[in-house]
């Protein structure tokens, strides 16, 4: 696995743990402010694996034009669902939302890796990734309930 990519996940799931801990032992006043940070960071951050889809796609689309535009629409819908669920008022509707766009975006990775379209480094890096970011999610709803 590569060093660099590595230590920027591993920093970039740094906001998720805290701020799923921070949300369920309600250690601070608003954990609904608290939650809405969360839910707005895993926005994000599910709209730049949509775009790393839409980069496979660019790549590959000589290789195969059915593929990549399959993965040109797949890689803009977690993002649109994401922005749209931070419009959702229920926030343990949107916490589940977003442990199942995680989930969906890490099933596609695995049909890329399957594939041969991404190496396995990255793959190997979003197996480590996506459950910590799904636990984290799912500790915060649950210390919300």
């Amino acid at each position: 696995m590569r060093h660099l990519p590595l230590t920027l996940t591993i920093a970039g799931a740094v906001p998720f743990v805290a701020l799923s801990v921070a949300v369920s032992m309600h250690m601070f006043p608003n954990v609904k402010a608290i939650s809405g940070l969360l839910l707005t960071y895993a926005a994000i951050i599910v709209s730049f694996m949509g775009g790393i889809h839409w980069g496979v796609a660019v790549v590959r689309y000589a290789d195969s034009r059915k593929i990549a535009n399959m993965l040109i629409v797949e890689s803009v819908w977690p993002s649109l669902i994401a922005w749209g669920v931070l419009f959702y008022g229920n926030t343990f509707t949107q916490l589940l939302v977003m442990t199942l766009l995680y989930t969906f975006v890490w099933t596609i990775d695995s049909l890329l890796y399957s594939n041969d379209m991404i190496p396995q480094w990255f793959f190997t890096l979003r197996c480590i990734i996506t459950p910590i970011v799904v636990v984290s999610l799912y500790v915060a709803y649950f210390g919300l309930v």
